[in-house]
């Protein structure tokens, strides 16, 4: 891989705008938590620029979810294939059999990858995208990786029409014999596949990310290929407080525990804490809560709070 840079456009400003009501304390979107080597790993799309503009994604590292170190870990002035159509969404990353971390984003309604050997960055892009913008039926974004029992992964992407396939062992290319669709319930895009006590739950974002109702949902099953259950809510707004369009999330366990953390974005607050704003979809804070089950191993529904959860990983 050769490291381009693209000498065609200016990097779009960043939004420094200091958030008091998120732990990340600026405008970000788009979150894919993990945990890596005892500590919150979290992957963003830089957000506050207008109309999803921003070039930028970074990493996010905390031991407790609620102080956190940044590092910018990509711009798409660096990918050779970017043509400015379109900024930089949804980064999520995984680790493939030689041991490098793959990074995966969506720039140009297409889905790229890029490779470092640190889940910190920084990451070089590969030369083209992975999946292009018009090689499936439906709007190529917003993806997300799953790893069965046996450690193999799985790609899952799409909007209004949700994608899956097998990932090559270098997670560089998908098994496009192998590529499966669905559409669950009012799909519209981010979705999430985890796996607990042997019950699957597909998890996904339904309606615009610009409107107060976009909402997370979920459905169970007894293996990956279904059948699934009837959709439920998981979070959606609550008017009351204020808070609004409370969607793309991912989830993650704590190692060693059978707790769980969902992190998700909606609406930023004001900088001076006057009132909800950011109802163009581009102006969007992330939160944190917890998630729990019952005895049946439905997903109890979040009821979102005006602050964040904090869970720290060591006592």
């Amino acid at each position: 891989m050769s490291s381009t840079m693209n000498m065609y456009f200016n990097p779009a400003p960043q939004n420094t705008t200091k958030l008091s009501t998120t732990p990340l304390g600026r405008y970000c979107a788009d979150p894919n938590l993990t945990i890596i080597d005892g500590r919150y790993v979290l992957y963003c799309t830089d957000d506050g620029i207008d109309d999803w503009a921003t070039t930028s994604l970074s990493v996010y590292v905390s031991d407790d979810l609620a102080h956190w170190q940044r590092t910018p870990i990509l711009d798409l002035h660096d990918v050779p294939w970017w043509k400015g159509e379109a900024g930089a969404w949804a980064p999520s990353v995984t680790r493939n059999t030689n041991g490098d971390y793959v990074l995966f984003f969506v720039a140009d309604s297409r889905i790229g990858t890029a490779v470092s050997h640190s889940p910190f960055g920084p990451f070089e892009a590969t030369p083209q995208p992975l999946i292009d913008h018009d090689d499936f039926h439906m709007g190529n974004i917003d993806p997300s990786v799953f790893i069965t029992e046996t450690g193999k992964p799985y790609l899952l992407w799409g909007n209004t029409q949700a994608y899956a396939s097998p990932l090559s062992d270098d997670c560089l290319s998908i098994d496009r014999r192998q590529v499966i669709s669905r559409t669950p319930d009012n799909f519209r895009e981010a979705i999430w596949l985890h796996q607990r006590n042997g019950l699957y739950y597909a998890s996904w974002s339904e309606n615009d990310t610009r409107d107060p109702e976009y909402r997370v949902r979920y459905s169970m099953s007894k293996s990956p290929q279904g059948p699934w259950s009837e959709p439920k809510t998981l979070i959606s707004q609550d008017s009351a407080h204020g808070i609004y369009a409370t969607g793309h999330h991912s989830i993650t366990n704590i190692p060693g525990t059978d707790e769980w953390v969902i992190a998700y974005h909606r609406f930023a607050y004001g900088p001076h804490g006057r009132r909800w704003n950011g109802g163009d979809g581009s102006h969007r804070e992330i939160v944190f809560a917890p998630l729990t089950y019952d005895a049946e191993g439905n997903i109890r529904r979040v009821m979102p709070q005006v602050g964040s959860y904090i869970r720290p990983l060591s006592f």
